[in-house]
C-alpha cells in the first residue's frame, strides 16, 4: 500500500471508529466526578482573534498573513519548504487541539501525518474542565497501540475576580489544572511539559479583555504562583503560552517577560514578517522553545476541519534536552 493510500486509510478508518458512541469510555473520569464544570461557551483560539479583530482591525494583517505557510498541510509541509524549494531541516511540527475541534479529532493519525507532539486544553479557570480531555489524553496515550505522540496538556489562565488576590487566584487554577492530570494518570517522562496559557480572556461577543483589571505585576505573580504549585505537584515547570500582539500593549511593553525567564516560552505568532524568514518577534529577546505558527493547519488528505500547529527549530536531539522530554 503507498503511503498516500494508508493515510487515506487512517483517516478513513478513524471516521468511522470514533463515533460519539463507540469510544465512549465510562471509566474516564469527567466534570461531576472531579466536581467541576465542563466547559462551554468559551471562545476557540479562531473565535478570539475574530473578537479581537472586531475591535482592533490594526491587528488584521497579523490575522489575515500566516508564519510558514497559509495553506500548511501535514505531513506534505512538514518534510519540504516549499518557498524556498528544498526538504526542510531540523524543523519538528506538533499540534494543539480543545473540545473545539471535536472529541472525534483523529489523534491516532498524527504521527503518521509527521506531527510528534500534541498539546490538549485541560481546563480553564478554577471551575472548569475540557470535557474532550480525558478521551484526548487517553487515545494519544496508548503506545501499546501504536500511538507514539509527546503528550501535553495546558490550562487556559483566567484573569478572575478584580481585587482577588492573584497568587492566591493563580494557586486556585493550578490545583484543578493539577487534579485534572492526576486524575487521568498523570504524566510519563515522554510528554511535553504542562503549560500555561495567557492572552485574550474575553468572556462574551463585544466583551472586553478582563485582564484590563489586572496590572501587569498582579499577572506576573498569578503566573509564577500557578507555575510554582503545578511544579511542585507534578514536578515539571510549565512553559508559558502567550503572543506578543497580547503581551505588549497589555503589560506595557516587553521588558516585564524578562521576570519570567526561568520558564521555557511557547510562542504565537502569526505574523507576515516572521513569515518571510521563518522567524518569529520575540518577547524580551528570549529564545522561544516552540513557536504557535498558524489556527488553520490542515491534514493532505480528508476533511478535517483546520486546527492550530506549532514547531521546534532545531536537531530531535535539542528537542528532548530543551522541553525535558523522553524518547519513546
Amino acid at each position: 500500500m503507498t503511503s498516500f493510500s494508508r493515510i487515506t486509510a487512517l483517516i478513513l478508518m478513524t471516521s468511522t471508529i470514533y463515533l460519539p458512541t463507540s469510544h465512549a469510555d465510562t471509566s474516564l473520569p469527567d466534570a461531576k466526578t472531579l466536581g467541576l464544570v465542563n466547559l462551554e461557551g468559551d471562545f476557540s483560539r479562531q473565535q478570539l482573534f475574530n473578537e479581537i479583530l472586531a475591535t482592533d482591525t490594526s491587528r488584521n494583517n497579523e490575522y489575515q498573513s500566516f508564519a510558514v505557510k497559509k495553506s500548511f498541510k501535514f505531513p506534505n509541509d512538514v518534510s519540504y519548504d516549499d518557498v524556498l524549494k528544498q526538504p526542510r531541516k531540523d524543523a519538528l511540527f506538533g499540534v494543539d487541539i480543545s473540545h473545539h475541534n471535536g472529541k472525534n479529532f483523529p489523534v491516532e493519525i498524527l504521527a503518521n501525518n509527521k506531527s510528534i507532539f500534541l498539546y490538549m486544553k485541560a481546563s480553564q479557570g478554577s471551575r472548569f474542565v475540557d470535557p474532550a480531555f480525558a478521551g484526548f489524553w487517553q487515545r494519544a496515550g496508548e503506545t501499546d497501540k501504536g500511538v507514539k505522540l509527546h503528550r501535553g496538556a495546558y490550562h487556559f489562565l483566567s484573569s478572575g475576580t478584580p481585587g482577588e488576590d492573584a497568587a492566591q487566584w493563580g494557586r486556585k487554577q493550578a490545583a484543578t489544572f493539577v487534579k485534572i492530570i492526576k486524575a487521568n494518570g498523570g504524566l510519563r517522562p515522554t510528554d511535553m511539559p504542562p503549560a500555561v496559557d495567557i492572552e485574550w480572556d474575553i468572556e462574551r461577543r463585544n466583551g472586553p479583555d478582563r485582564w484590563v483589571n489586572r496590572k501587569p505585576a498582579e499577572v506576573i505573580a498569578m503566573v509564577k504562583a500557578f507555575s510554582a504549585h503545578v511544579e511542585t505537584e507534578l514536578g515539571r515547570k510549565p512553559i508559558i503560552y502567550t503572543a506578543r500582539s497580547w503581551w505588549v500593549p497589555r503589560m506595557g511593553g516587553e521588558a516585564s517577560f524578562a521576570q519570567l525567564a526561568d520558564h521555557q516560552l511557547w510562542l504565537a505568532d502569526y505574523s507576515n514578517q516572521s513569515q518571510a524568514s521563518e522567524i518569529p518577534r520575540t518577547l524580551n529577546n528570549t529564545k522561544w522553545a516552540i513557536w504557535q505558527f498558524t489556527d488553520a493547519a490542515k491534514f493532505h488528505t480528508g476533511s478535517v476541519p483546520p486546527f492550530d500547529a506549532s514547531i521546534f527549530k532545531g536537531p530531535s536531539a535539542d528537542f528532548y534536552s530543551v522541553l525535558g522530554v523522553k524518547e519513546f
